[in-house]
């Protein structure tokens, strides 16, 4: 019996040779199969078991549909007794595995058992399930059954061999063993395909191929023989005539002839199958080598990037700059041809994007869209070299001439003498060297400057600056010295001397001459009188030349030049950064926000920042519309009017507090989103790299809170560098009001910092101050003495008075500030001055039960907070008479949102400006992103003893340990440059990527004063930055 529970003619043959039951191929009236119990007395000795086995075997061999017919059984017992035929009888009622329509039984010749059986057969036709019929001879035999269907013991004609049935049921069921054996053999190797994966290399891929083709070719050979030996046994069996008719009868030669088809079938499926499956296996070799030269080209392409990125040298002469030159078109044509590969790889990309079948389009289109764009990238940046250089080696032949001009000039003024004798010669010389800049085809040297400026380039800027700046020298020294050849050669007018007409002498008496003495009395009359009144000396003196006052106002000339030419350059800077500004945010928003709203990277990006884009980047979207859509345009109109610049400003002050604010107090909460990040994100570097920023993304969201910062301290120069007049006016104003904004910036940031107050702020009404300050607290209800101050943050409203305790998280620069304790205002006293110290002031309640002693950071701030909250109580006064006094010894601003627009100058003299040394002392105490403008001083005075004068004042030293500064960011600390920083202002320094910097102090809105070098010092952004110690903790935590 095979193992699936079929049996074999194995597992029957000896029952069959014993002929208990034979199927002879013969059929019934209606078609049916004749199944034949032949006696040879033998039945008797078959046990039940065997029995079933047979019946089961010979049932098995009809076809399904010939035994779906049912059978007729014939059992002939014409040579036993009527017992045995009973036996059969009852074996088949039980057991026959099959529909069994009529038995006819040959019942036995003797007269004995006839007589039995004529009457058992009475009373046993109702004991069967199926139809009974007793034949008394083979002629009532004849009559149910055609004689053509019976053998020939049965009087029939229909031949049968045994042996010949049992030999070609061994070779047939021999030949359908092998057929399923094939068969299995198919379903194992399709299995195995169906559960191997595509390999991810080419190596694994081929050698699938080749191991899958193998097992093909040897199962397609089995398949092959197995037909081959059925053909085979099929042309055997027909080539015995005498036993065809026998064969095709008996079903053997249909069942060899179904078992050949589906054979041919199984072949024609199974190469169907393989050649579909075999075409996939050559795609994904095709993908495979796909990615394995993209990934290829990928690396020849970073080390050709790398060598662009080095190729910084832009050459100090022209002969270098050609050889320069040179080097980058030899370099170009290298990456030709490997851009040519790469184009042949895009074209094998597109082949499998245009197939569709194995690979979808997302697989190998950004593949694709990768290689082009590095092709494109790295063809633009050679072009862009080459562009640069040559331009370049323009613009250092024109430095050459520039700087042989000026060294002319400088020779030929070294030459001269300020004499009047050669002042004419002189003269003429300066002029004729003033003209010389036509051999330029330069009508002057400003035209000369002109050009130069606009052949000029980043990586020549500082050296173009050199070279414009001793033009200008050269220049002004040329024109000094013209302007006092000039005075020279004037010829001046002779003085008229008013002269007193000598009296008439009068005759000689006839005494003879007048003495001696009266005549020299006479003279010295004379000269008093002839001598010109002090007047006339003046009028007199100032006809004549004057070296000296022409010299006095050659100097204010030229200051007047010098400070027009700064001026220009504080307008550049303006309007260039704003430019750059602009661009930065657009970079952001395109790379960043864009990536994470498009359909194409949405699925990489992280799931806890999807729908989140207003809180990870705040306005930015505003921010940039305003200032590329209305401020940058502003700012390119009036670029060449001063005044109109401060007009700018002026007019478009809420908008700055507007934007700027909200943008402000939305940073927690865009630095707490990004911290929930895994460290570093993939999405995050990506975008990244795909900008190419050498920075995170937190360096960029810190730029708005840097570019506002920056808007005064160009005011600021601005203002310096102006003559008096309606322009320092309006220049005053604009500066006003960016300082206005930064406080109220500041002051809405700390507002939002606060944490803990019970009910809501905004029922306290407008932010009027805050500040940090020394709290000494007095109550009558706690009689203990503290000798020891707190550190408290107070912020002034118009009903109450907030003391906070400001605390910073480790390893955060933010700060936050827990409520502690408030005071209603309508409830205030106040105590001007305080014994001991002149920056301490005193808050209490009425009947002094609670008195708070609060020491101011210096004594400006003390003043302000003193007025201010004077200006408060005197308001209270002022409600609770019902009267509507707009100024009572103190002006009365209205106040917006967190504070007052116009500054609040409460009999304070000057307007106070905010130094940047301070805003950033101020930012460093709070270590917060916030822009703290209330730390203010009067620097009109110290501007003009030391206009660059900064430091840190002992006024702000905290004694409180409650504060401390972290270790990274302490002052002294190390830390090196992550990229390269050029200085957009003077008061900013330039530094290169992995220098090492020394902070000297820290600043607000991410700015750092450090050391570069031992004569390099300024103002830095902190994100450009990173510590030594923590550098070095991550190369050993990466090794």
């Amino acid at each position: 019996m095979s193992g699936d529970g079929i049996l074999n003619i194995s597992d029957v043959a000896e029952l069959l040779h014993s002929q208990y039951v034979i199927i002879t191929g013969g059929r019934s009236i209606d078609g049916c199969p004749l199944i034949i119990f032949p006696d040879n007395n033998n039945f008797h000795f078959l046990e039940e078991e065997d029995y079933q086995k047979l019946i089961l075997y010979i049932t098995s061999v009809p076809s399904l549909q010939d035994a779906d017919l049912g059978f007729h059984l014939i059992v002939d017992r014409r040579k036993d007794r009527w017992t045995s035929v009973k036996t059969v009888l009852q074996r088949i009622s039980v057991y026959f595995p099959g529909i069994i329509h009529v038995v006819y039984v040959l019942r036995p010749s003797g007269l004995f058992q006839k007589a039995i059986s004529e009457v058992s057969s009475k009373f046993s036709n109702d004991e069967y399930r199926f139809e009974l019929v007793i034949c008394s001879a083979l002629s009532d035999l004849h009559e149910c059954v055609n004689v053509k269907q019976l053998t020939p013991d049965m009087g029939g004609v229909l031949l049968y061999s045994h042996h010949e049935w049992i030999q070609q049921r061994i070779s047939l069921e021999k030949f359908s063993s092998i057929t399923h054996h094939v068969s299995a053999e198919l379903d194992i190797f399709i299995k195995t395909i169906h559960d191997t994966e595509f390999p991810n290399s080419v190596k694994a891929t081929q050698f699938l191929i080749e191991s899958q083709g193998n097992d093909y070719n040897r199962l397609k050979e089995e398949i092959l023989i197995a037909a081959k030996h059925g053909e085979s046994l099929l042309d055997n069996i027909k080539m015995i005539e005498e036993f065809k008719e026998f064969s095709e009868r008996t079903g053997n030669v249909s069942a060899i002839q179904r078992l050949l088809v589906q054979l041919e079938e199984t072949e024609r499926r199974f190469d169907e199958f393989w050649h579909t499956h075999h075409s996939r296996l050559q795609q994904c070799l095709h993908l495979r080598l796909f990615e394995q030269d993209f990934r290829e080209l990928q690396n020849i392409f970073d080390g050709h990037l790398k060598i662009i990125s080095n190729l910084t040298e832009v050459g100090e002469n022209t002969e270098r700059i050609s050889i320069l030159i040179q080097e980058t078109k030899e370099l170009r044509e290298v990456t030709r041809i490997n851009i040519e590969r790469a184009d042949k790889v895009l074209a094998v990309g597109q082949e499998l994007i245009g197939s569709r079948r194995l690979y979808p389009w997302e697989v190998v289109q950004p593949k694709c869209d990768e290689l082009k764009r590095v092709c494109d990238l790295i063809d633009s940046q050679l072009s862009q070299r080459i562009d640069t250089l040559i331009k370049n080696r323009v613009l250092m032949e024109r430095v050459e001439k520039a700087n042989e001009w000026c060294a002319n000039g400088v020779e030929l003024l070294a030459s001269q003498r300020i004499e009047k004798c050669s002042a004419f010669t002189d003269l003429e010389k300066l002029q004729d060297f003033i003209a010389s800049a036509s051999e330029f085809k330069l009508s002057s040297p400003s035209e000369f400057k002109k050009i130069i400026l606009e052949s000029t380039t980043p990586e020549t800027k500082a050296l173009v600056s050199q070279v414009l700046q001793r033009i200008d020298d050269v220049s002004l020294m040329c024109d000094k010295r013209i302007a006092s050849l000039k005075q020279l050669t004037l010829k001046p007018q002779r003085p008229v001397q008013q002269v007193t007409p000598k009296p008439a002498v009068p005759l000689q008496p006839q005494g003879g001459a007048p003495s001696f003495v009266r005549r020299k009395s006479n003279k010295i009359n004379d000269d008093i009188k002839t001598r010109p009144k002090s007047s006339e000396c003046e009028d007199i003196i100032s006809m004549l030349p004057n070296v000296n006052h022409g010299e006095v106002q050659m100097k204010n000339k030229q200051d007047c030049e010098a400070r027009r030419l700064k001026r220009g350059h504080v307008l550049t800077e303006l309007l260039e950064t704003e430019k750059i500004y602009v661009n930065e945010i657009s970079s952001i928003l395109t790379g960043y926000c864009d990536q994470l709203t498009s359909d194409e990277f949405m699925h990489l990006a992280p799931v806890n920042l999807l729908g989140k884009e207003d809180i990870l980047f705040g306005n930015l979207n505003e921010l940039y519309s305003f200032h590329n859509e209305v401020f940058l345009k502003d700012l390119e109109n009036c670029i060449s009017t001063t005044e109109l610049v401060a007009l700018c400003f002026v007019q478009r002050r809420d908008t700055f507090y507007r934007l700027y604010s909200y943008y402000c107090q939305n940073i927690p909460k865009s630095e707490h989103l990004r911290e929930t990040l895994v460290d570093p994100h993939f999405f995050m570097l990506g975008c990244q790299k795909r900008l190419g920023h050498k920075l995170p993304l937190a360096a960029y969201l810190l730029k708005p809170v840097q570019r506002i910062t920056k808007y005064q301290l160009l005011l600021k120069d601005l203002l310096r560098y102006s003559d008096s007049g309606n322009c320092t006016k309006e220049l005053q104003k604009a500066l006003d009001c960016m300082l206005i904004v930064l406080k109220c910036v500041n002051d809405s940031m700390h507002q939002v910092a606060i944490t803990g107050y019970p009910t809501n702020l905004a029922e306290q009404g407008e932010l009027l101050m805050q500040d940090a300050f020394q709290v000494w607290t007095e109550s009558k209800k706690d009689i203990r003495i503290r000798i020891k101050p707190r550190q408290r943050h107070i912020f002034l409203y118009q009903k109450s008075l907030l003391f906070c305790k400001q605390l910073t998280k480790p390893g955060h620069n933010k700060s936050t500030y827990q409520f502690k304790h408030h005071i209603k205002m309508s409830e205030v006293g106040l105590t001007e001055s305080v014994r001991g110290d002149t920056k301490r002031f005193e808050v209490w309640l009425k009947g002094r039960q609670e008195v708070h002693i609060l020491q101011a950071p210096s004594i400006d701030v003390k003043i302000k907070w003193v007025a201010e909250i004077k200006r408060v109580l005197f308001n209270q006064l002022e409600e609770l008479k019902g009267e509507k006094i707009k100024q009572y010894n103190f002006s009365h601003r209205d106040f917006m949102k967190t504070t007052t627009w116009d500054a609040a100058n409460v009999n304070l003299g000057p307007i106070n400006h905010i130094s940047l040394d301070e805003c950033l002392e101020s930012c460093s105490r709070n270590k917060n992103y916030s822009i703290d403008t209330e730390k203010v001083r009067n620097t009109s005075k110290n501007e003009k003893d030391n206009p660059e004068k900064g430091g840190w004042s002992s006024d702000y030293s905290n004694s409180d340990d409650e504060y401390s500064f972290d270790e990274c960011t302490s002052l002294g600390g190390k830390f090196i440059s992550l990229a390269d920083y050029t200085a957009a202002g003077h008061s900013e320094v330039s530094m290169n990527e992995g220098d090492t910097i020394e902070l000297l102090k820290t600043g607000c809105a991410g700015w750092w004063y450090v050391r570069v070098s031992e004569n390099a010092e300024g103002w830095v952004p902190a994100a450009y930055l990173e510590s030594i110690n923590r550098k070095s903790s991550k190369l050993l935590s990466g090794n």
